[in-house]
């Protein structure tokens, strides 16, 4: 009969160190082997007690007998009665199944070991043969079987592809995982992206806007100095209701781009216009305006630009035009400029 799955304390009541006393047969101690191992099952009463060994007087008392006894029946002569078998083979099968474990003899086999110590015992052959017949069967069903072994052997491979075949899920998971997050940043970039070629379209209408606007201004511009007989000079050249309108509607588009931040568009409008469109009078009605609006950073950007890029002549016809609208501040920085 194994032992196997239960380990006995050693220096205790069932430690397989301790030998049988003098004089126990060989029968006797076939019975009392299977009976230690038998006893080797048995556990405390109480699921949170299922780690301590029990102890041999709790043994005793739970098989109905008492402590020297149970001693006397493990490891002396002391042969045990069928119903103390029986009562120690329905308590061990019991905490054993209990555990998950057998108890690795059948209670006739068990039976058989007392029937062949007896006969021991007494000298009777018959009941030694007996004896010895179910030594040789509990040898039998205690020696491992080829078949179960193989069968076992099938059970490890399935295990062991079912753990394969789990971790290969897993990975597959944790990649589909990480997949899913990829595709996620990328839509998110292409919505950035795509939110980026709107806000340029945008500019770039408002800019093709900006140059028809220009362009308009430009043609109609031409079309009103056509008009014109003979040029005259700027000095002596009257302001029209046209000219002042120009001007004024120039000013106010340049307010409106630099309120809605589109400095730089409002100073390209201005410069622009006043060096191909409008007279030196009317650039300095552009600059009365801005002072006027409280424009005074386009006013002095507008004023060191033309002051810069125009010619003496009309450098002069500004400054004065400025002079006369009572700007004399302004008349001098585009002097400056130009000297500059």
């Amino acid at each position: 009969m194994s032992t196997a799955g239960r380990s006995p304390v050693r220096g205790g009541w069932l430690d397989p160190a301790k030998g049988f006393k003098e004089g126990v047969r060989p029968g006797k101690r076939r019975l009392g082997l299977a009976l230690r191992d038998l006893c080797c099952l048995l556990r405390p009463d109480g699921s949170d007690e299922t780690a301590r060994r029990l102890k041999q007087a709790e043994a005793a008392r739970r098989l109905g007998c008492e402590a020297d006894e149970l001693s006397r029946y493990l490891y002396d002569t002391r042969i045990p009665p069928e119903d103390f078998l029986e009562r120690l083979h329905k308590e061990a099968s019991a905490d054993a199944a209990a555990s998950g474990q057998e108890a690795g003899i059948s209670l006739d086999a068990l039976l058989g070991l007392r029937t062949g110590a007896l006969g021991e015992q007494r000298g009777c052959e018959h009941c030694q043969e007996m004896g010895g017949r179910l030594d040789s069967l509990v040898r039998q069903l205690n020696a491992p079987c080829t078949a179960c072994a193989g069968h076992q052997h099938r059970e490890e491979a399935r295990r062991r592809q079912r753990k394969q075949l789990a971790a290969r899920l897993r990975s597959a998971m944790r990649e589909e995982a990480r997949l899913r997050t990829a595709v996620a940043d990328l839509k998110a970039s292409v919505a950035e992206l795509r939110a980026t070629v709107a806000v340029l379209e945008t500019k770039l209408a408002e800019r093709a806007a900006i140059e028809a606007g220009l362009q308009e201004r430009l043609a109609a511009a031409q079309s009103a100095r056509t008009q014109l007989p003979v040029p005259r000079r700027s000095r002596d050249r009257q302001l029209s209701t046209r000219d002042v309108s120009a001007a004024r509607q120039l000013v106010a588009q340049a307010e409106e781009l630099d309120s809605s931040g589109r400095e730089d568009l409002a100073f390209m409008l201005l410069r622009q216009s006043t060096t191909e469109l409008l007279s030196p009078s009317e650039t300095a009605l552009v600059v009365v305006g801005l002072r006027f609006r409280g424009r005074d950073g386009l006013a002095d950007a507008l004023i060191h630009a033309y002051g810069r890029d125009q010619g003496n002549q009309d450098v002069m016809a500004v400054a004065m035009e400025l002079h006369e609208k009572g700007a004399p501040d302004d008349a001098g920085t585009v002097l400056r400029a130009a000297l500059n």
